[in-house]
């Protein structure tokens, strides 16, 4: 890599005139500036991150400490919106992964400090608490997909709750009353949260929910997270006392649930309509017909959080709460005629 003494030597000038022009003085003629570019051309000389920071200047590097999440597909439109904040800022992004390791996590904050980050910004690839390393100084920080306990940063989380009652709404309002919902994960912080959405939207339409019908997910400790599903549909419609809709926890899950149904003879929507989360495309727009879902704003959340962080005069922290818009396709239809409502 060439350095300041190598454009120095092509353009035939001292180092210390080469550092003038890098730190912007004006105490440098026009010719000899511009022998000073020609070389730093020439030579493809940039000057690095560490010269910026001997120099006190911002070094234009974003930090991402990510859980899981550049492996979690779905939720890659996390650190999408953030780059989109970073080019439009003119800013690098440094992504490092944890694997859900702690440790591993204090080494990155203090590796990305070192370097001079500008911001560290903390990202799951699950609505989730988590704690963060004390060490962190006067760095802004912000969260993006999970929070503090205690709010300490700005933090961008999707409006699960919310979320949950939307899914309910669109069945609701195409006239179900037996909705079953298949959960995620127990005690998960977006099981909890649309469930308690789900049971508002139920309360506010008059309908009592069967509470054999809310059925949660695997626990983290399975290895396969749809393993019950199989066993939940045929519970579900054992009998004549069967759901005209289900509403799943993830789009996942949902097309597990359509191929189940769909294997016992069942149609969907003209028996069962089905509803996912998280707008997944590369499973909502490939079924047929397309998954009406809810979305997860993955990428509003990477924006939102992005632009906190680099944001001087963002005010307090504080908890925004991303809206979880519902995407009809064809996976909803009124009960079948004849079903009891």
């Amino acid at each position: 890599m060439p350095t300041i003494h190598d454009v120095a030597e092509r353009a035939g000038v001292s180092i210390k005139t080469v550092s003038r022009v890098l730190n912007g003085g004006t105490e440098v003629s026009e010719k000899t500036r511009g022998r000073i570019e020609e070389a730093m051309h020439a030579l493809e000389f940039t000057p690095s991150a560490a010269a910026r920071m001997l120099r006190g200047k911002p070094t234009g590097l974003i930090a991402v400490i990510a859980e899981r999440l550049t492996t979690t597909p779905d939720s890659t439109e996390i650190i999408k919106g953030i780059q989109r904040v970073c080019e439009q800022n003119g800013k690098v992004l440094l992504i490092g992964e944890t694997g859900g390791n702690a440790d591993v996590a204090d080494r990155l904050v203090a590796d990305m400090r070192e370097r001079r980050v500008e911001a560290i910004l903390f990202a799951t690839p699950f609505h989730r608490q988590i704690e963060l390393a004390s060490a962190l100084g006067n760095t802004p920080v912000a969260l993006a997909n999970c929070f503090e306990a205690t709010c300490r940063y700005t933090q961008a989380v999707p409006d699960d709750e919310n979320g949950g009652h939307a899914a309910a709404r669109i069945v609701l309002e195409a006239g179900h009353r037996r909705i079953a919902f298949l959960q995620l994960i127990p005690d998960m912080t977006a099981t909890v949260l649309r469930l308690r959405g789900f049971l508002r939207a139920m309360r506010e339409h008059d309908v009592l929910p069967n509470a054999q019908w809310l059925i949660h997910g695997a626990t983290a400790d399975d290895a396969d997270e749809f393993s019950h599903l199989s066993e939940a549909v045929d519970r579900l419609f054992a009998s004549a006392d069967r759901p005209t809709a289900i509403l799943c926890g993830n789009d996942k899950m949902a097309m597990r649930v359509i191929f189940i149904l769909q294997r016992r003879g069942l149609r969907v929507p003209a028996d069962v309509s089905v509803v996912g989360f998280d707008d997944f495309r590369l499973i909502s727009e490939a079924l047929d017909p397309g998954l009406t879902t809810v979305a997860l704003p993955y990428r509003e959340i990477g924006e939102l959080a992005g632009r906190f962080v680099l944001d001087s005069d963002a005010g307090p922290a504080t908890t925004v709460k991303v809206p979880c818009v519902p995407v009809m396709r064809g996976t909803v239809a009124p009960p079948p005629a004849g079903s009891a409502r």
